[in-house]
């Protein structure tokens, strides 16, 4: 019997057929980073200073109570170079037992604040309660180079009282010592230091000629003021002996912030020794009387939680053994590639980046820049952050290339040089540098002569 005759015969209809459902697989590839707690804990530590770390161990060692400080001996363990190969006049190690050096120890510094000085002076002048109120806050109120910048308007509505009020304080302010604090600007500081028998041309340039003055424009001051030049350069003399800053010369009220060297790079008859100062290294150990008590406790609770902690005690020591491992291999490397600087001094370091130490390292770039940041290497010339140390290519050319520290140094020699009757130009001093096997573009000698704070040719003329 036929479908349609089955159809016919029963009077019913077939039911639909419907295709086999496929399942098909594919393969991708698929990039996923993870990220543990180890690994967090890791980066976080290695982009820590000295200063940061010794912070971070002390809260470590407080709040874990297995962890206790002590003064033994180190152990060997943390004194392991990173194992590659290195030439051999250079040698790694880990100076555990000494304190790394304190850049303030004989450092001088002032320790009145301007504040003091000026609230000291205030309590001898015969004021109004008023008057002392509204001095007081323009005392507290003054800038790091002892100048005034708040609003005199704003000043006399939170206090309540007329503007003229409070401008009679601040010239009250004006009249202390140092002279000059209180302004309101560069020309008013000038003015404010001003002997009395000051010849009026000077205040008239204090006033009315700073931008000329600074831009070196002596013929056109002249020619403003209606006088000779040689009148103008004796006004000048006198404004230079000027303090624009009256209270930069004294300690700031805020804490004093200092870093100290994470690396110190020493030069020996051997070589150079890379010393990466590890203050902790060795320094704290497990609590054996908690150990030998939680061993003893029934409670669950109490020995889970000594569990934990000895966990957390056992990751912290790995996590600086790691530290130190990878700060030694990322500074050898960048000891290594920059030898020169730190035989020869500013102006011989080698072009050098991230990429570069990476490769020597074979750590991540990511890596090497964590174990980079805030971190200060000191030496025999003088205490440098470590990013200035990657240093890029400013001229590249056939016979070498020259580095953006090493052209600023040359563009400074040429400058130092020069007839300051006769200075040059931006475009004579390429012509020089041409001389010398330096071939640069004037942009680029404007562009590092500005960086550099060095006014044009008309700025550094000597007027006779």
């Amino acid at each position: 019997m036929t479908y349609d005759g089955y159809a016919a015969k029963s009077g019913k209809h077939p039911k639909e057929v419907l295709p086999m459902p496929t399942t098909t697989l594919t393969l991708a590839p698929q990039q996923k980073q993870q990220l543990n707690v180890h690994l967090v804990q890791q980066m976080k530590l290695l982009q820590l200073n000295i200063l940061e770390l010794d912070q971070y161990v002390q809260e470590a060692v407080e709040a874990n109570p297995l962890l206790e400080f002590t003064r033994g001996t180190a152990d060997e363990g943390w004194q392991e170079t990173d194992g590659r190969e290195y030439p051999r006049s250079h040698s790694t190690r880990s100076r555990d037992d000494e304190p790394a050096p304190d850049p303030l120890a004989n450092a001088a510094r002032q320790t009145e604040t301007l504040q003091q000085v000026l609230l000291e002076q205030l309590g001898c002048q015969k004021v109004t309660k008023q008057e002392r109120q509204l001095a007081c806050y323009i005392i507290g109120t003054l800038d790091g180079n002892g100048w005034w910048r708040e609003d005199v308007s704003a000043t006399a509505k939170a206090f309540g009282v007329t503007e003229p009020a409070v401008e009679a304080a601040l010239r009250l302010v004006q009249q202390l010592e140092p002279a000059g604090v209180g302004a309101r600007n560069l020309s008013q500081c000038l003015e404010l230091q001003l002997p009395p028998d000051a010849p009026e041309l000077v205040r008239q340039l204090v006033r009315e000629g700073l931008e000329l003055l600074g831009q070196n424009q002596i013929p056109a001051l002249a020619r403003k003021f209606h006088t000779t030049k040689q009148a103008i350069l004796a006004a000048r003399e006198l404004i230079c002996s000027l303090d624009p800053k009256p209270g930069a010369r004294y300690a700031s009220s805020g804490p004093v912030a200092y870093q100290r060297e994470d690396v110190r790079v020493e030069c020996t008859d051997k070589g150079l020794t890379v010393t990466v100062y590890d203050t902790w290294g060795g320094k704290f150990v497990l609590n054996q009387e908690y150990l030998d008590w939680g061993k003893e406790q029934g409670n669950a609770q109490v020995k889970a939680y000594l569990k934990e902690q000895l966990g957390r005690a056992r990751q912290l020591q790995q996590l600086l053994k790691e530290r130190q491992q990878t700060l030694l291999s990322v500074f050898q490397a960048l000891v290594t590639h920059q030898e020169s600087f730190f035989r020869l001094g500013p102006g011989h370091k080698q072009p050098l980046k991230l990429a570069d130490l990476a490769e020597e390292t074979g750590l991540a770039i990511s890596t090497v820049s964590r174990a980079l940041q805030h971190k200060a290497i000191g030496c025999k010339w003088g205490c440098f952050a470590a990013g200035s140390f990657l240093v890029g290519e400013a001229v590249s050319q056939a016979a070498g290339t020259v580095t953006e520290e090493r052209l600023q140094q040359l563009i400074r020699q040429v400058i130092d040089a020069e007839d300051k009757h006769h200075p040059l130009s931006d475009q004579a001093i390429c012509e020089v540098l041409e001389k010398q096997g330096v071939h640069t573009a004037r942009r680029t000698v404007n562009k590092y002569r500005v960086k550099l704070g060095i006014p044009g040719k008309s700025g550094r003329k000597v007027w006779e």
